[in-house]
């Protein structure tokens, strides 16, 4: 089963930014509600989402002939809890873009509110084709793609 945390991709630019939303199901809070805690997104789904769209920058820049593997994450820093029925405004930025690494800074908001940022998130392209297929993530993005429209067009 694959769990796709990214529901849709507002704009990208290659090798620089990629803005998407995530809404948080009801389902996704009774992960921490079973532990006690408050129902709301388990940290651990909020940064899943800011890798996954990280990760679309990289293939969609790679023209789907890439796709990147984290290695390391400087820091991830939670402000504050989502609950079910939010929805998260993602951003994701490259600090810098080379062959042997792309270095990605993330943030994610409810609103004008900042509830994640990570910082220092080093992914490692690899091939795409060695992990899914390239054609079934084209068909995705052609279902999550839906541009803003640019403010004067």
């Amino acid at each position: 089963m694959k769990f796709r945390m990214v529901d849709r991709i507002l704009s990208w630019e290659p090798r620089t930014r990629i803005c998407g939303t995530k809404t948080v199901s009801f389902e996704e809070y009774n992960c921490k509600a079973a532990f006690g805690g408050d129902a709301c997104l388990p940290e651990s789904l909020l940064v899943e989402s800011l890798f996954q769209l990280g990760n679309w920058l990289i293939v969609l820049t790679s023209d789907f002939t890439q796709m990147g593997l984290v290695v390391r994450m400087s820091e991830i820093r939670f402000e504050d809890q989502v609950r079910p029925g939010s929805s998260l405004r993602l951003e994701v930025e490259a600090a810098a873009y080379r062959s042997d690494g792309v270095l990605l800074n993330g943030r994610a908001l409810c609103g004008d509110r900042i509830v994640g940022i990570g910082t220092g998130c080093l992914a490692t392209p690899v091939a795409l084709a060695d992990y899914c297929n390239p054609d079934d993530l084209k068909v995705l993005f052609g279902e999550i793609y839906r541009p803003v429209p640019q403010e004067g067009a």
